[in-house]
């Protein structure tokens, strides 16, 4: 527990930025938890860079971003994760409203809509995002190709309110936001791409996850059920359907799942080519799978 004298300073102290990350550091090691994320909250909090906080480090922290800042440490010691707590995220060079109703933006993500970017055509395109979450997926494919229509469903209804207020944030008006379990109400519509990060983690990984992902990140987008292959099987299964002749199917995936899926894909959609692709850490993480062409 964090000491109680040590909050009773911060609230009458005029602490200088230093002072406040040193004595903010030294709760947070002292539960074992990480001390960059103090310092990470700060300059969000500031507007400082990790530069421009060490040239004001004698400046005192002014009374708005201090309480705000003792706040945010008192949340980070119950392990709520930062980004939650300035109730955003950064995926692509933008900033997405996020909160426990949705997954934190990961970079590996980054890296399969970037793909996607790069393997768009000319033409105007159908999309379809499965499990949209905040919308980080859409909205980027959206600005990107203004002319193309995506439709984003979710099964979570408070999700798609988060993912609604990002697409509102950036104005755009070539997102169409659904509720629905995978293609449960997508009517008979053709797409060119389909795009999902669904549920990956098995439930037997919750033990060595971090607990701020266990407290505070929604389940109902961690967890899939068949040691974390079920949105695959169900995907796949129906995928096809959905696609034109020429379109392609791109999924995120678990590092240590890169197997299973192909034996998946090779059951369900054995017409469709499919190539793996590797994240910046080396770790296979997504795929592309497209019709062969006879």
């Amino acid at each position: 527990m964090i000491k109680l004298k040590n909050w009773s300073k911060f609230k009458v102290e005029r602490l200088n930025y230093s002072n406040a990350l040193k004595r903010a550091f030294l709760m947070l090691e002292q539960q074992n938890k990480y001390p960059e994320d103090a310092q990470y909250l700060m300059e969000e909090l500031s507007g400082f860079n990790y530069t421009q906080l060490q040239l004001h480090r004698s400046d005192i922290v002014p009374g708005d971003i201090m309480r705000k800042f003792r706040d945010g440490v008192i949340r980070l010691g119950m392990d709520e994760p930062v980004q939650y707590i300035l109730g955003y995220a950064y995926f692509m060079n933008k900033t997405f409203t996020v909160n426990s109703d949705t997954l934190i933006p990961r970079q590996e993500t980054e890296e399969m809509v970037q793909k996607i970017i790069d393997d768009h055509t000319d033409h105007k395109q159908n999309i379809l995002d499965i499990g949209t979450g905040s919308g980080i997926i859409a909205i980027n494919l959206a600005l990107k190709f203004p002319e193309d229509d995506i439709l984003a469903t979710d099964i979570s209804n408070e999700a798609l309110k988060v993912a609604e207020l990002n697409a509102d944030n950036y104005q755009t008006n070539n997102v169409f936001f659904k509720q629905s379990d995978v293609f449960e109400k997508i009517e008979n519509d053709k797409f060119d791409v389909i795009v999902s990060n669904p549920p990956y983690i098995s439930l037997d990984e919750k033990k060595v996850m971090d607990q701020s992902v266990i407290k505070y990140e929604p389940d109902l987008a961690l967890y899939g059920e068949n040691k974390g292959l079920e949105f695959y099987q169900s995907i796949t299964k129906d995928a096809a359907d959905y696609l034109n002749s020429n379109g392609s199917l791109y999924m995120e995936f678990g590092y240590h799942q890169k197997s299973e899926i192909k034996k998946i894909f090779a059951n369900n959609m054995p017409e469709y080519q499919v190539k793996f692709y590797k994240d910046i850490n080396g770790n296979d993480r997504y795929l592309k799978a497209k019709k062969e062409r006879v």
